[in-house]
């Protein structure tokens, strides 16, 4: 892989953005003690009395995703594949600016189009990176993009659903890392 600005901004990006959403989302469950982190979704921060620092949680999601679809530019990641994670970064940010509660509808066709096109980006990568694909070869991408499905299925079924989506997050999250981390330097 070679080492481009892009590569740079893009790798450190992601794992601020993949920062900013932890700090913010854990920042949330401590203010709002109410709050049942195994039935209640993520989304579900943004009606409590801090429920905006909801935006800087979807923000950095979209932050990370972009700078993973940056990164990759310069690896010969095919324009798919980096379309797929930049129409991703959109739709998490979407998801922040029209948060839940005053815009549900909005909010939850957002979030589902940010994590459909994430898990074939997932899905993706490993053939359409480039020499990035390296980074996450087939069978950590995935393997994850699995855990992500597996998460949401299980959180609509045998799992509370709060447990669920946090799975999903979770291994989402860890491709992103991943990648960031790969790009950092």
């Amino acid at each position: 892989m070679a080492n481009s600005t892009g590569n740079l901004w893009g790798g450190r990006a992601a794992l601020a953005g993949i920062a900013t959403f932890i700090v913010s989302v854990i920042a949330l469950h401590l203010l709002q003690p109410e709050y049942d982190p195994a039935s209640q979704l993520m989304s579900e921060l943004a009606l409590g009395p801090y429920g905006g620092w909801m935006f800087a949680a979807f923000f950095g999601l979209a932050v990370a995703v972009f700078g993973i679809q940056a990164a990759i530019g310069s690896a010969g990641a095919t324009p798919g594949l980096r379309s797929l994670l930049a129409a991703a970064a959109l739709f998490f940010l979407a998801a922040g600016v029209f948060p839940l509660g005053a815009f549900s509808e909005m909010h939850i066709a957002a979030i589902a189009m940010a994590f459909v096109l994430t898990v074939l980006a997932m899905c993706f990568f490993p053939a359409g990176a480039g020499s990035a694909a390296t980074a996450a070869p087939r069978a950590v991408s995935w393997s994850l993009a699995a855990g992500v499905v597996a998460g949401i299925a299980l959180g609509h079924s045998v799992l509370p659903m709060g447990v669920g989506q946090r799975l999903a997050a979770a291994c989402l999250l860890v491709w992103l890392t991943i990648l960031g981390w790969k790009f950092r330097r």
